[in-house]
């Protein structure tokens, strides 16, 4: 068994580079990808690049050039459910795009043509990140991640947000992507990441205080995760 890891940024995918010895390194198209060992188990992790587009380009790199048969996403998100706080664990439940609007046609508020208007996840791995969080002693909530081009910060970015999508739990600018083309390969996935900031006006300071600790938190689950499935 291969499991693909996807993190946006070097924040997110260093500590769980960490523990691979002397992985293979393969640069390509904005996109690096480190193949080897975590433990037992089989690892194939791409640091894609921050958005959707960069995560599209990854996801489709990695599946295709190493061929894993579940992937997890990992790293920060934004809180918007009330019961979120910096540190936190998010683990989708069904992940969205925020920023897509083609209801004109009669699609659904975030909805691709062509596409489902969510994506769901594997719920095994949802089961199994919900299970090593809370072992962790770690808060979890499992719910609706959306994703857009947008780093959401103020009043208006969240109230709009909410409106479209009141179970959102948190956004973030790749899952979707992600879970888009894990879905037209047919691959299982799930979205692991952890808070942050509460996507307010003050969230980009949040967000640079707060991502080392919310990439050891969402690392430490995936670790976890990645025991299990050996």
């Amino acid at each position: 068994m291969k499991i693909g890891i996807i993190g946006a940024m070097a924040q997110e995918v260093d500590i769980l580079r960490s523990y691979m010895q002397e992985p293979k390194t393969t640069e390509i198209a904005g996109c690096t990808i480190y193949e080897g060992k975590i433990n037992n188990t089989n690892v194939a992790l791409l640091q894609s690049g921050i958005g959707k587009t960069a995560a599209a380009i990854g996801t489709t790199l990695l599946l295709q050039l190493t061929k894993p048969d579940m992937v997890i996403n990992t790293g920060s998100a934004g809180g918007l459910d009330s019961n979120l706080q910096v540190g936190d664990i998010v683990i989708s439940t069904e992940v969205r795009y925020h920023d897509v609007d083609v209801t004109a046609f009669g699609y659904e508020k975030g909805q691709l043509p062509a596409n489902p208007a969510a994506f769901l996840p594997d719920a095994q791995l949802v089961e199994l990140a919900t299970k090593e969080s809370q072992r962790a002693g770690l808060n979890a909530v499992s719910g609706l991640i959306c994703s857009g081009d947008l780093f959401v910060n103020g009043a208006d970015a969240i109230n709009t947000i909410r409106t479209d999508f009141p179970t959102v739990a948190a956004v973030e600018m790749e899952a979707a992507s992600i879970a888009q083309v894990c879905h037209a390969f047919g691959v299982p996935f799930v979205v692991i990441r952890a808070i942050s900031d509460v996507a307010d006006k003050a969230s980009h300071l949040s967000f640079d205080e707060f991502l080392p600790l919310a990439a050891e938190k969402s690392s430490t689950i995936v670790l976890a995760v990645l025991n299990c499935l050996d």
